[in-house]
Protein backbone atom coordinates (compact mmCIF):
# COMPACT_ATOMS: atom_id res chain seq x y z
CA UNK A 1 0.00 0.00 0.00
CA UNK A 2 3.00 2.27 0.73
CA UNK A 3 4.24 1.58 -2.41
CA UNK A 4 1.84 2.05 -4.62
CA UNK A 5 0.31 5.48 -2.97
CA UNK A 6 3.70 7.11 -3.80
CA UNK A 7 3.62 5.45 -6.95
CA UNK A 8 0.37 6.91 -7.53
CA UNK A 9 1.42 11.12 -7.01
CA UNK A 10 4.26 10.22 -8.98
CA UNK A 11 2.57 9.11 -12.09
CA UNK A 12 0.18 12.40 -11.79
CA UNK A 13 3.39 14.32 -12.36
CA UNK A 14 1.78 17.55 -12.09
CA UNK A 15 -0.99 20.04 -10.37
CA UNK A 16 -1.52 22.25 -13.58
CA UNK A 17 -3.88 24.66 -11.13
CA UNK A 18 -0.54 25.08 -8.53
CA UNK A 19 2.66 24.36 -10.47
CA UNK A 20 3.72 27.22 -12.92
CA UNK A 21 6.31 28.19 -14.46
CA UNK A 22 8.23 30.10 -11.62
CA UNK A 23 7.49 26.87 -8.94
CA UNK A 24 10.60 24.62 -8.22
CA UNK A 25 9.63 22.31 -5.49
CA UNK A 26 12.13 19.29 -4.80
CA UNK A 27 12.59 17.61 -1.83
CA UNK A 28 15.81 15.12 -0.30
CA UNK A 29 16.47 12.38 0.08
CA UNK A 30 14.06 11.92 -2.59
CA UNK A 31 12.83 8.22 -4.10
CA UNK A 32 15.96 7.24 -5.37
CA UNK A 33 18.48 3.28 -4.51
CA UNK A 34 18.84 2.44 -1.40
CA UNK A 35 21.28 -0.36 0.10
CA UNK A 36 22.28 -1.85 3.77
CA UNK A 37 25.01 -0.99 4.72
CA UNK A 38 26.31 -4.90 5.06
CA UNK A 39 26.03 -4.76 1.47
CA UNK A 40 28.50 -2.13 0.80
CA UNK A 41 31.05 -4.84 -1.34
CA UNK A 42 28.31 -6.01 -3.33
CA UNK A 43 27.09 -5.65 -6.63
CA UNK A 44 23.86 -3.67 -6.38
CA UNK A 45 21.09 -4.63 -8.36
CA UNK A 46 19.75 -1.19 -10.14
CA UNK A 47 17.09 -2.57 -12.05
CA UNK A 48 15.04 -3.99 -8.82
CA UNK A 49 12.41 -1.67 -7.58
CA UNK A 50 12.16 -3.11 -4.54
CA UNK A 51 15.71 -1.47 -4.11
CA UNK A 52 14.00 2.02 -4.09
CA UNK A 53 13.19 4.35 -0.99
CA UNK A 54 10.09 5.40 -1.17
CA UNK A 55 7.85 7.49 0.64
CA UNK A 56 4.40 8.30 2.25
CA UNK A 57 1.82 10.52 3.99
CA UNK A 58 -0.74 7.67 5.00
CA UNK A 59 -1.83 6.89 8.33
CA UNK A 60 0.01 4.12 9.52
CA UNK A 61 2.81 4.44 6.88
CA UNK A 62 3.72 7.75 7.57
CA UNK A 63 7.86 7.96 5.81
CA UNK A 64 9.03 11.21 4.70
CA UNK A 65 12.24 12.94 4.01
CA UNK A 66 13.60 16.02 6.21
CA UNK A 67 14.33 18.79 3.47
CA UNK A 68 11.47 19.89 1.43
CA UNK A 69 11.82 23.13 -0.64
CA UNK A 70 10.69 25.81 -2.93
CA UNK A 71 11.76 28.64 -4.92
CA UNK A 72 12.35 30.47 -1.30
CA UNK A 73 12.15 28.93 1.03
CA UNK A 74 14.15 25.33 2.84
CA UNK A 75 12.44 23.24 5.45
CA UNK A 76 14.49 21.02 7.26
CA UNK A 77 12.72 18.81 9.83
CA UNK A 78 15.94 17.51 11.57
CA UNK A 79 15.01 19.41 14.99
CA UNK A 80 12.41 20.74 16.54
CA UNK A 81 11.22 23.36 16.03
CA UNK A 82 11.42 22.41 12.21
CA UNK A 83 13.72 24.98 10.60
CA UNK A 84 13.21 27.63 7.83
CA UNK A 85 16.11 28.65 5.53
CA UNK A 86 14.78 31.55 3.89
CA UNK A 87 17.34 31.69 -0.08
CA UNK A 88 18.27 34.92 -0.09
CA UNK A 89 19.50 34.58 3.36
CA UNK A 90 22.50 31.88 1.65
CA UNK A 91 25.73 34.12 1.00
CA UNK A 92 28.84 33.40 -1.21
CA UNK A 93 31.79 33.63 0.78
CA UNK A 94 34.96 34.65 -0.35
CA UNK A 95 36.69 31.17 0.11
CA UNK A 96 34.39 29.78 -2.34
CA UNK A 97 31.75 28.65 -0.31
CA UNK A 98 28.16 28.81 0.46
CA UNK A 99 26.73 30.07 4.07
CA UNK A 100 23.63 30.96 5.97
CA UNK A 101 23.58 32.12 9.62
CA UNK A 102 21.68 30.96 12.65
CA UNK A 103 21.44 32.62 15.71
CA UNK A 104 25.44 33.30 16.48
CA UNK A 105 26.42 29.97 14.27
CA UNK A 106 27.14 30.27 10.29
CA UNK A 107 26.55 27.19 8.26
CA UNK A 108 27.98 26.37 4.91
CA UNK A 109 25.80 24.07 2.37
CA UNK A 110 26.28 22.87 -0.47
CA UNK A 111 23.22 21.98 -3.38
CA UNK A 112 22.83 21.68 -7.14
CA UNK A 113 22.24 18.20 -9.16
CA UNK A 114 19.34 17.24 -6.50
CA UNK A 115 21.50 17.14 -3.67
CA UNK A 116 22.03 19.18 -0.51
CA UNK A 117 25.08 19.01 2.39
CA UNK A 118 25.90 21.11 5.05
CA UNK A 119 27.94 20.87 8.22
CA UNK A 120 24.68 22.11 10.17
CA UNK A 121 24.16 20.28 13.69
CA UNK A 122 20.83 20.40 14.96
CA UNK A 123 21.37 18.40 18.48
CA UNK A 124 24.00 17.11 20.18
CA UNK A 125 22.31 13.69 19.32
CA UNK A 126 23.00 14.01 15.72
CA UNK A 127 26.92 15.13 15.94
CA UNK A 128 27.08 11.82 17.38
CA UNK A 129 25.05 10.55 14.74
CA UNK A 130 27.59 12.39 11.86
CA UNK A 131 30.47 11.55 13.57
CA UNK A 132 29.81 7.70 13.88
CA UNK A 133 28.89 8.36 10.09
CA UNK A 134 32.12 9.74 8.95
CA UNK A 135 34.23 6.58 10.74
CA UNK A 136 31.69 4.44 8.92
CA UNK A 137 32.98 5.39 6.17
CA UNK A 138 36.26 5.19 7.14
CA UNK A 139 35.32 1.40 7.69
CA UNK A 140 34.25 0.36 5.21
CA UNK A 141 37.24 1.60 2.88
CA UNK A 142 39.58 -0.32 4.74
CA UNK A 143 36.37 -3.31 4.64
CA UNK A 144 35.57 -3.63 8.22
CA UNK A 145 32.33 -3.60 8.58
CA UNK A 146 32.75 -5.23 11.38
CA UNK A 147 33.61 -1.91 13.42
CA UNK A 148 30.57 -0.09 12.06
CA UNK A 149 28.96 1.54 14.88
CA UNK A 150 26.12 -0.82 16.21
CA UNK A 151 23.74 2.17 16.07
CA UNK A 152 23.63 2.35 12.94
CA UNK A 153 23.17 -0.97 11.51
CA UNK A 154 18.81 -1.10 11.88
CA UNK A 155 18.63 3.04 10.77
CA UNK A 156 21.07 3.74 8.35
CA UNK A 157 21.98 3.23 4.85
CA UNK A 158 24.04 3.68 1.75
CA UNK A 159 22.89 5.47 -1.33
CA UNK A 160 24.87 3.33 -4.07
CA UNK A 161 27.01 5.04 -6.47
CA UNK A 162 25.93 4.61 -9.74
CA UNK A 163 29.63 6.40 -11.03
CA UNK A 164 31.05 2.82 -11.93
CA UNK A 165 34.78 4.34 -12.66
CA UNK A 166 36.85 7.26 -13.27
CA UNK A 167 40.01 7.61 -15.45
CA UNK A 168 42.51 10.10 -15.81
CA UNK A 169 44.92 10.55 -18.32
CA UNK A 170 47.97 11.29 -15.81
CA UNK A 171 48.73 9.13 -12.41
CA UNK A 172 46.73 10.24 -9.81
CA UNK A 173 48.70 12.67 -7.26
CA UNK A 174 50.87 11.03 -4.37
CA UNK A 175 52.53 12.78 -1.64
CA UNK A 176 53.73 12.46 1.90
CA UNK A 177 53.33 14.84 4.80
CA UNK A 178 55.26 14.24 8.08
CA UNK A 179 55.81 10.65 7.37
CA UNK A 180 52.00 9.89 6.35
CA UNK A 181 51.34 8.90 2.53
CA UNK A 182 48.47 9.86 0.92
CA UNK A 183 47.11 9.15 -2.40
CA UNK A 184 44.89 11.58 -3.80
CA UNK A 185 42.58 8.91 -6.20
CA UNK A 186 39.12 7.89 -6.90
CA UNK A 187 37.85 6.39 -3.74
CA UNK A 188 35.86 10.05 -3.98
CA UNK A 189 33.19 7.40 -5.65
CA UNK A 190 32.76 5.45 -2.32
CA UNK A 191 29.92 5.56 0.56
CA UNK A 192 29.64 9.37 0.20
CA UNK A 193 26.05 9.76 1.31
CA UNK A 194 24.25 8.02 3.89
CA UNK A 195 20.65 7.97 4.90
CA UNK A 196 19.62 7.70 8.28
CA UNK A 197 16.44 7.57 9.81
CA UNK A 198 15.96 10.49 12.43
CA UNK A 199 13.17 9.05 14.25
CA UNK A 200 10.34 6.48 13.07
CA UNK A 201 9.07 8.77 10.34
CA UNK A 202 11.51 11.17 8.96
CA UNK A 203 14.52 10.17 6.84
CA UNK A 204 17.75 12.26 6.37
CA UNK A 205 20.72 11.80 3.88
CA UNK A 206 23.98 13.29 5.08
CA UNK A 207 27.36 14.05 2.69
CA UNK A 208 30.29 12.49 4.35
CA UNK A 209 33.45 14.89 3.99
CA UNK A 210 36.35 13.17 1.79
CA UNK A 211 39.85 15.39 2.95
CA UNK A 212 41.65 13.50 0.11
CA UNK A 213 39.63 14.42 -3.37
CA UNK A 214 40.57 13.52 -6.37
CA UNK A 215 43.65 15.25 -7.74
CA UNK A 216 46.23 14.82 -10.88
CA UNK A 217 49.71 14.15 -10.65
CA UNK A 218 51.24 15.96 -13.77
CA UNK A 219 52.77 18.56 -13.87
CA UNK A 220 50.68 21.77 -14.87
CA UNK A 221 47.21 22.82 -13.91
CA UNK A 222 45.52 20.08 -15.46
CA UNK A 223 44.51 21.54 -18.64
CA UNK A 224 44.26 18.83 -21.59
CA UNK A 225 43.40 16.37 -19.08
CA UNK A 226 40.65 13.57 -20.22
CA UNK A 227 38.89 11.93 -17.46
CA UNK A 228 36.46 8.69 -18.23
CA UNK A 229 33.60 8.03 -16.52
CA UNK A 230 31.37 5.10 -16.70
CA UNK A 231 28.02 4.14 -15.53
CA UNK A 232 26.51 1.03 -13.70
CA UNK A 233 23.02 1.79 -15.52
CA UNK A 234 22.51 4.41 -18.63
CA UNK A 235 22.09 7.86 -17.33
CA UNK A 236 21.37 11.32 -18.63
CA UNK A 237 23.74 13.39 -16.57
CA UNK A 238 26.78 13.52 -14.58
CA UNK A 239 26.95 15.67 -11.19
CA UNK A 240 30.62 16.80 -10.31
CA UNK A 241 31.77 18.64 -7.11
CA UNK A 242 34.72 20.39 -8.44
CA UNK A 243 37.69 21.75 -6.68
CA UNK A 244 39.40 20.65 -3.35
CA UNK A 245 35.96 20.80 -0.90
CA UNK A 246 36.77 19.88 2.45
CA UNK A 247 34.67 21.57 4.92
CA UNK A 248 36.95 21.20 7.63
CA UNK A 249 39.58 23.36 5.59
CA UNK A 250 38.16 25.75 3.10
CA UNK A 251 41.14 27.59 2.00
CA UNK A 252 41.79 24.69 0.14
CA UNK A 253 39.26 25.09 -2.49
CA UNK A 254 40.96 28.45 -3.83
CA UNK A 255 44.19 27.58 -3.15
CA UNK A 256 43.90 24.54 -5.90
CA UNK A 257 43.02 24.35 -9.65
CA UNK A 258 39.74 23.62 -10.77
CA UNK A 259 38.07 22.80 -13.89
CA UNK A 260 36.22 26.00 -15.74
CA UNK A 261 35.55 24.37 -18.98
CA UNK A 262 35.33 21.50 -20.53
CA UNK A 263 34.62 19.55 -23.26
CA UNK A 264 32.10 16.66 -22.93
CA UNK A 265 31.87 13.87 -25.34
CA UNK A 266 30.06 10.53 -25.16
CA UNK A 267 28.00 8.40 -28.17
CA UNK A 268 26.83 10.59 -30.38
CA UNK A 269 27.40 13.75 -29.27
CA UNK A 270 29.71 16.72 -28.20
CA UNK A 271 29.29 19.82 -26.65
CA UNK A 272 31.47 22.50 -24.16
CA UNK A 273 30.08 23.16 -20.28
CA UNK A 274 31.36 25.94 -18.28
CA UNK A 275 31.77 25.66 -14.60
CA UNK A 276 30.43 28.33 -12.39
CA UNK A 277 33.55 29.05 -9.35
CA UNK A 278 31.91 28.17 -6.08
CA UNK A 279 30.93 25.42 -4.29
CA UNK A 280 28.28 23.37 -5.48
CA UNK A 281 26.76 20.43 -7.35
CA UNK A 282 27.44 21.02 -10.81
CA UNK A 283 24.85 18.70 -12.95
CA UNK A 284 25.56 18.21 -16.70
CA UNK A 285 22.78 17.57 -18.65
CA UNK A 286 23.52 15.37 -21.25
CA UNK A 287 20.87 15.09 -24.37
CA UNK A 288 20.32 11.15 -24.24
CA UNK A 289 21.51 8.27 -21.76
CA UNK A 290 24.73 6.53 -22.32
CA UNK A 291 27.30 4.23 -20.10
CA UNK A 292 30.36 6.00 -20.56
CA UNK A 293 31.38 10.02 -21.26
CA UNK A 294 34.40 11.72 -21.20
CA UNK A 295 35.87 14.90 -20.10
CA UNK A 296 38.34 16.88 -21.61
CA UNK A 297 39.32 20.13 -19.80
CA UNK A 298 40.15 23.14 -21.49
CA UNK A 299 40.23 25.67 -18.75
CA UNK A 300 40.68 25.63 -15.26
CA UNK A 301 40.50 28.21 -12.45
CA UNK A 302 43.94 28.45 -11.33
CA UNK A 303 44.65 28.06 -7.80
CA UNK A 304 46.39 30.55 -5.70
CA UNK A 305 48.66 28.51 -4.20
CA UNK A 306 49.00 25.36 -6.46
CA UNK A 307 48.88 24.42 -10.05
CA UNK A 308 46.93 20.68 -8.66
CA UNK A 309 43.56 20.25 -10.59
CA UNK A 310 41.20 19.12 -7.88
CA UNK A 311 37.76 17.14 -8.15
CA UNK A 312 35.78 16.11 -5.25
CA UNK A 313 32.73 14.18 -6.52
CA UNK A 314 31.31 12.25 -9.25
CA UNK A 315 27.52 11.90 -9.09
CA UNK A 316 24.14 11.61 -10.63
CA UNK A 317 21.14 12.82 -9.92
CA UNK A 318 19.57 10.47 -7.10
CA UNK A 319 15.96 11.99 -8.49
CA UNK A 320 15.38 8.82 -10.06
CA UNK A 321 11.59 9.16 -10.15
CA UNK A 322 11.21 12.51 -11.01
CA UNK A 323 10.19 13.95 -7.87
CA UNK A 324 10.96 17.22 -8.42
CA UNK A 325 7.64 19.33 -8.72
CA UNK A 326 5.47 16.46 -8.59
CA UNK A 327 2.06 16.43 -6.30
CA UNK A 328 3.71 14.74 -3.90
CA UNK A 329 6.46 17.11 -3.34
CA UNK A 330 3.76 19.94 -3.01
CA UNK A 331 1.89 17.39 -0.41
CA UNK A 332 5.31 16.96 1.60
CA UNK A 333 5.68 21.05 1.04
CA UNK A 334 2.46 21.86 2.76
CA UNK A 335 3.02 19.58 5.79
CA UNK A 336 5.97 20.97 5.97
CA UNK A 337 4.83 25.12 6.15
CA UNK A 338 2.31 23.59 8.48
CA UNK A 339 4.66 22.23 11.00
CA UNK A 340 7.22 25.40 10.78
CA UNK A 341 3.53 27.25 11.07
CA UNK A 342 2.82 25.26 14.42
CA UNK A 343 6.03 25.13 15.49
CA UNK A 344 7.61 28.39 15.69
Amino acid sequence: MKKAVVLFYLVLMVYTHVVGEDQDVWIFPTVSFIESIDQYNKSFDFTNARKYKYYSLEPGYQDYPFLVADKNYIYLRDSIPTFRLEKRNIITENDGFMSFSEGSNKWIIITGGGYFATNRIASKRLKVTITQLHDARNYLLKNKYENVHYDLLDTSFLLPQVIKSVRMSVPFLEETIKGVKYKYDDDILLYRWFYKYLDRATVAMFFINDPTPMVEGAPGNGEGLTIDITYHIPSDNLVVLNGFVDLERRHLYKRNARMKKVLVQGEGFEFEYEFQDYVHFAQIDLPKKVTQVRLTVLEVYDGTHYEDLCISGFFTNPDIMNTRNSPFAYELLEEAQKDWQNKK
